[in-house]
């Protein structure tokens, strides 16, 4: 079973969002579609197809989020060393040959928060950056080439 890395944040973000579907969502529809079967001949029932359309998939993205759930690795920033890009860092690097820095929070994967840029740890430019110290050089290679990071400062929010 693969290991999903996540800050403690986006694993409460991800219960959340379980529970919401779960407790709201699922009953909503359940309502919504037993409401359509009352209409009547199911055959030519819009609202009935919506309904159970919408239940199959909300079904399917609890499924998806409990395995997640259940996959999770809790990764502590404040575990980590302070002077070392780990998972919860908010890095500002600067990427050779670009005019200005960029400042990126290092996330779990499927993780956002609104005010940062955010990058998961496990693609291929958080590994890139994973274990870097500031003033060293990261290198990750793209479809336009290797892009080269230099890391101008690391911080944990």
């Amino acid at each position: 079973m693969e290991r999903v890395p996540m800050t403690p944040e986006g694993f409460a973000q991800l219960q959340e969002k379980l529970e919401r579907l779960k407790n709201v969502e699922i009953p909503r529809l359940q309502k919504a579609l037993g409401d359509a079967r009352e209409l009547g001949d199911l055959s030519e029932n819009a609202e009935f197809e919506t309904a159970r359309a919408e239940l199959w998939t909300t079904e399917r993205i609890i499924a998806e989020l409990e395995d997640r759930v259940g996959r999770a690795e809790i990764l502590d920033s404040k575990r980590a060393p302070a002077d070392s890009v780990a998972i919860g860092a908010l890095v500002k690097v600067q990427e050779i040959g670009a005019r200005k820095p960029e400042e990126i929070l290092l996330v779990g994967e499927g993780e956002t928060r609104k005010e940062y840029d955010c990058v998961s740890v496990t693609s291929p430019l958080g590994r890139a950056f994973v274990g870097k110290k500031v003033g060293e050089m990261a290198e990750v290679q793209a479809p336009r080439g290797t892009l080269r990071f230099q890391i101008l400062e690391l911080r944990y929010p």
